[in-house]
């Protein structure tokens, strides 16, 4: 599914990415109903996420990529909020779902944020800064704290967020909850800083999902 704005973004804008990726969407104590009802709730999450954090749904592109997607941000909107409120905001909504959706049903989902020119063809958006986000998101850093805290939403961020929307701005969310971590993935070697709603970094705190054994991040 592809939501598409009112007004095309403007090619080589610099506008936001967010990744998100639903942890073990394919593992074998899931079957394809499961599946599919976890995209639709992702959907659902997504929405009632953004336009409650003052970040429009409507105005922004999503891109399904199966167990998660890319949500293109177009410049001039208020790119801070997603930073602060947007995480707890989505870390509420899957906590409701999994008080009622446990074991197989139930949803841990991590994120990536990233700034840069955005360029898209007749298939999607393509570029370097694309591809960063995604190398973000696929951190096994990022995974290890998932895993470990039990958290229900995980947020890695890019260098240039982490500076400009984070330490310049500690009224957000405080640049002590960001973990530095260092990111290797392919011809990707950089840094990236997780945030882990409700968690102190590399520790505890807040409910914890536990997986069914198994199951992979």
């Amino acid at each position: 599914m592809r939501l598409t704005p009112r007004d095309a973004h403007p090619e080589g804008r610099f506008s936001g990415l967010l990744g998100v990726d639903i942890v073990d969407f394919t593992g074998r104590q899931r079957n394809d109903d499961i599946r599919a009802y976890l995209r639709k709730e992702l959907h659902t999450m997504l929405r009632a996420g953004f336009d409650g954090s003052g970040l429009g749904w409507h105005d922004c592109v999503y891109e399904d990529r199966g167990d998660g997607g890319l949500i293109v941000i177009p410049p001039g909107m208020p790119l801070a909020r997603v930073i602060d409120p947007l995480p707890e905001r989505l870390r509420g909504l899957i906590r409701r779902h999994n008080q009622v959706f446990r074991d197989a049903a139930g949803m841990q989902l991590r994120a990536a944020f990233h700034i840069g020119p955005t360029f898209r063809d007749d298939q999607g958006y393509v570029g370097t800064d694309v591809n960063i986000m995604f190398r973000l998101l696929e951190a096994s850093a990022l995974k290890r704290e998932i895993a470990s805290s039990g958290a229900e939403f995980g947020l890695i961020v890019s260098p240039y967020v982490y500076e400009t929307f984070v330490r310049r701005n500690p009224g957000l969310v405080d640049p002590a909850a960001f973990k530095p971590v260092r990111v290797r993935v392919k011809s990707t070697n950089t840094r990236g800083w997780i945030y882990l709603p409700g968690h102190a970094p590399g520790g505890g705190g807040g409910t914890t999902l536990r997986l069914p054994a198994g199951a992979a991040p």
